[in-house]
């Protein structure tokens, strides 16, 4: 009688570990991405009873995970999650993965990240942006970054000696911060970096790119910063492959706009900057078919020949303008187009592409 009983305890508590285990299961499929809504995580004990699906890309969507914790890690990790990514998941804190290979979390609250100086990341594409980052400094721990993507956080300051070891980085984007001062104690050679996007901060002129050397560099934006300098000896010497700039929406003096036109028309360097008013004018140019004039009629007319000049110039400006926003463009699609192709490489074994699924 005590035999059955025992038995029957048991079998009841088996029962109730197996209803309380919640299994989530991928709500849809989106470019071969797991995706679950609404998970809640809010403390690691909520973990002992929830069984994640046993997928290599899995994404979260909405619903809420305050600390996306080395526990957390672990059970994907054994669930064989290879690439995940967080949407609206109000995530304040990450301790990092070591065995994840492209982590993307956009849009949460994020606010610290944990990385420890001894581990081996095996993380080459991390993209947080649109988070609640003010540091950086711990990401120098990250030597096998390919992309790193910050843009949109709170980053003020920065010293460019967190990228120093990032031989590997082939895109950076730091865009939509506070950056006020970029900092380095001595030169950084990044040999692989193809796209440096600084666009949407408040940088002033003391921006340290004679530390900088940057051999590969192909697409530089310094759009929509303070910046009425520039030292465009130093852009030639030490990004010498460039192929896009971007400078507008910087109030830059006469003296730097016109250095800067003649070395992006001498290097053929597709670019934007705004157009300038300054003193030094060229004289204007009478085409050869206009039959010479007296003195009394050039004094009569030359404001009309001035008038003219000015205004077909201004016509040629706009659609050069128009022409090299469209190369612009279409340069940025390739970047984007070469940043998922390595993705795409990163799986070889599986019949589907890794995506990135934002």
């Amino acid at each position: 009688m005590n035999y059955l009983t025992l038995l029957v305890v048991l079998t009841i508590n088996q029962l109730s570990v197996a209803v309380l285990v919640k299994q989530y299961n991928c709500d849809k499929y989106i470019l071969a991405w797991c995706q679950l809504h609404n998970v809640t995580v809010l403390q690691d004990q909520d973990l002992k009873s929830v069984q994640f699906p046993e997928v290599p890309q899995l994404g979260f969507i909405n619903g809420t995970i305050v600390h996306f914790s080395h526990t957390l890690n672990l059970n994907l990790f054994k669930s064989g999650v290879l690439r995940i990514f967080a949407r609206g998941t109000k995530i304040s804190r990450l301790t990092l993965p070591n065995t994840i290979e492209q982590l993307y979390f956009r849009d949460n609250d994020l606010q610290a990240v944990d990385i420890e100086p001894k581990v081996s990341y095996a993380i080459k594409f991390l993209r947080i942006h649109l988070n609640k980052l003010r540091d950086i400094t711990n990401f120098q721990h990250l030597k096998g970054l390919v992309e790193l993507n910050l843009c949109d956080n709170l980053i003020e300051h920065l010293s460019f000696d967190t990228f120093a070891s990032m031989v590997q980085l082939k895109q950076l984007l730091l865009c939509g911060n506070r950056l006020k001062t970029l900092t380095a104690t001595h030169d950084i050679k990044l040999p692989n970096l193809y796209h440096l996007d600084l666009s949407g901060n408040f940088l002033f002129n003391q921006t340290s790119l004679n530390r900088w050397y940057f051999p590969r560099l192909g697409n530089f934006s310094l759009r929509d910063n303070l910046l009425t300098t520039l030292d465009v000896r130093i852009i030639a010497q030490r990004f010498p492959v460039l192929q896009i700039l971007d400078v507008e929406h910087n109030s830059l003096n006469c003296e730097t706009y016109q250095q800067l036109l003649k070395h992006v028309h001498q290097r053929r360097i597709i670019f934007n900057v705004d157009k300038r008013m300054c003193q030094e004018l060229p004289a204007p140019v009478i085409p050869r078919s206009v039959p010479p004039s007296s003195g009394n009629e050039l004094e009569e007319n030359g404001g009309d020949w001035r008038t003219l000049v000015r205004q077909l110039k201004e016509r040629l400006y706009q659609q050069v303008k128009i022409i090299n926003g469209q190369r612009t463009e279409i340069e940025k699609l390739k970047a984007n187009l070469t940043t998922l192709m390595e993705q795409f490489d990163l799986v070889v074994t599986e019949p589907a592409k890794a995506n990135d699924p934002f």
